[in-house]
């Protein structure tokens, strides 16, 4: 009989990944969600989702007793701070768990050319190496690779075009290749992940639900809003150099530089599904046109 995964526990379930996650486990109608929260969290979630809260420090015992009785746990925290995710590794495999989802989302950290390009990527890689270790006490656990986020990249203006004042950056010639996901194709694939938990065991899980040059999107944006985009032009090296330098002095905003320097770079990296095999067939995965997606972001749809 194949392994039954029903009660979950996410840390972060109120951020910008978090929340799709939630809804899309709580749709599934087969889950039993609990938040994990920080004692001073103010965050609110829906009332079918049990909330669980432990000091701000996440002290290990606490994580123990928070994790007992659990199939899967979902770290959605900072993967940047690597000795918090390996206490809550230690923990969830103390208690038992059987799963762990880690908090990989985005490129293909398997790549050490990404992570020379993306310094910042080495604790995800770190992260995974160590769940790794793990196998053996019977915790398995799937590291998620979604590429850019699509909608959340548009709103925020990270994927380099300004909905609002249609401008767009486009980052060298503007022709390579990108994977992208959409949050609820993440938050999809996830529950995806636990229903299937004999193929998605250790190891990573390749998704998208768009693959997209900047020229191409520039093209759907232009078709979609109606007006013509003003253009700037922007090297992705220089773009790698000033992110890093920003983020050397402390200057968070290098990640704007950063990571659009690392996705439009035209590494084999940034385009995985021509070196991987994507899971969206198994994972019950749509890839809807690229122009039917942009319109919906918008048009401030659900995408």
């Amino acid at each position: 009989m194949a392994q039954q995964l029903k009660n979950v526990i996410i840390l972060g379930a109120s951020g910008n990944v978090g929340k799709p996650i939630v809804e899309a486990l709580l749709a599934a109608g087969t889950f039993t969600v609990t938040a994990l929260t920080r004692k001073g969290s103010s965050a609110t979630f829906p009332s079918q989702v049990k909330v669980q809260s432990i000091d701000d420090t996440y002290p290990s015992d606490q994580l123990l007793a928070a994790f007992k009785g659990q199939d899967a746990v979902i770290n959605l925290l900072p993967p940047s701070d690597v000795n918090l995710a390996n206490s809550v590794a230690d923990a969830a495999a103390e208690a038992g768990v059987k799963r762990f989802i880690p908090s990989e989302f985005g490129s293909d950290t398997t790549s050490p050319k990404m992570i020379e390009m993306i310094p910042i990527f080495a604790g995800k890689a770190k992260m995974t190496d160590y769940l790794k270790t793990k196998e053996s006490s019977g915790m398995s656990w799937s590291g998620v690779v979604n590429g850019a986020f699509f909608d959340w990249g548009l709103h925020t203006g990270f994927l380099g075009f300004d909905l609002k004042t249609h401008t767009a950056t486009i980052f060298d010639d503007g022709n390579a290749p990108v994977n992208s996901s959409t949050l609820s194709t993440v938050a999809q694939a996830v529950t995806s992940i636990l229903s299937h938990p004999a193929e998605t065991a250790n190891r990573h899980i390749y998704i998208q639900s768009a693959k997209f040059t900047q020229n191409e999107m520039l093209a759907a944006l232009e078709k979609s809003t109606g007006k013509k985009w003003d253009i700037k032009k922007r090297d992705t090296t220089e773009a790698r150099q000033v992110g890093l330098q920003k983020l050397g002095k402390g200057d968070m905003s290098g990640l704007m530089d950063l990571l659009p320097g690392g996705i439009y770079s035209g590494e084999p990296e940034s385009n995985y599904d021509e070196t991987r095999k994507l899971d969206n067939e198994l994972l019950g995965l749509q890839q809807p046109p690229l122009e039917e997606l942009v319109d919906k972001v918008v048009k401030g749809q659900k995408v």
